[in-house]
C-alpha cells in the first residue's frame, strides 16, 4: 500500500512539475487555454469554431501563422529560436486572447 502511496505521489509531482503555460478569459464563445510542452503549443478551445492564430516573436513579427476549426490544435515550436513569444488567438466573432510563452 505505501508503494502505491509513493507512486501517486511522484506521477502528482512529476505531472505539475512539466513545463506548462496555461491562462484562460472569459469571453464570448469560450475561454481558451494554452498549453506548452517541451516542442509543442496545444490551444484548447470548448469548441470547434474557426480559429486564426499567430506566433509572435519579441520584435512582434508573426513566426507562426495558421488557421484551423479543431476544438484542440497543436503547433509545433521545434523549429524556433530560443526566447519569449506571444501565441496570439483570435475567432470569427473577433474574440481575441493572448499567451505568452517561452522556447527553451
Amino acid at each position: 500500500m505505501s508503494y502505491l502511496n509513493l507512486f501517486i505521489a511522484v506521477l502528482i509531482a512529476f505531472t505539475f512539475s512539466l513545463t506548462a503555460n496555461a491562462g484562460t478569459t472569459s469571453v464570448e464563445g469560450g475561454p481558451r487555454t494554452v498549453i506548452q510542452a517541451m516542442t509543442t503549443v496545444i490551444i484548447e478551445q470548448p469548441t470547434s469554431t474557426n480559429l486564426h492564430t499567430k506566433i509572435v516573436n519579441a520584435s512582434g513579427n508573426a513566426v507562426i501563422e495558421l488557421e484551423t476549426e479543431e476544438a484542440s490544435t497543436v503547433i509545433s515550436v521545434a523549429g524556433l529560436a530560443e526566447g519569449t513569444y506571444t501565441v496570439e488567438t483570435i475567432d470569427d466573432n473577433g474574440d481575441y486572447q493572448e499567451f505568452d510563452i517561452t522556447v527553451e
